[in-house]
């Protein structure tokens, strides 16, 4: 399986459409360009963390430009990461939910009072 294929196997299109991570653009699949985020002439690999959904306007005007690259890859791969840590870290991760629902708690009850 290509990059193309894989990443359109893990991110769902809404009835069809993909959005332009950069413009914001609805898409159809047919005129979606798979863009690499780090681009391949800097050794940019064809992993998903590496992969963003681009209309062809944003792809043909990003080139092998790197100038977006940290904002991109935190943005593509936020969620991502987000999955991931509540997959590998179950158990302290229900300790840190706790911990913040409780500070939240703690908060909420001082704001009430004043």
């Amino acid at each position: 399986m290509g990059y193309r294929e894989e990443w359109f196997a893990n991110n769902k299109s809404d009835h069809g459409w993909y959005t332009c991570a950069n413009c914001g653009k609805k898409i159809r699949k047919a005129d979606v360009d798979i863009d690499h985020i780090v681009p391949q002439k800097y050794r940019g690999s064809d992993s998903l963390w590496n992969l963003q959904c681009l209309c062809k306007h944003c792809n043909r005007s990003k080139q092998a430009s790197v100038k977006d690259t940290v904002p991109d890859l935190v943005t593509t791969n936020g969620e991502r990461l987000v999955k991931g840590v509540k997959r590998n870290l179950k158990s302290t991760g229900k300790k840190i939910v706790a911990s913040v629902k409780t500070a939240v708690k703690k908060t909420v009850k001082g704001k009430k009072k004043k």
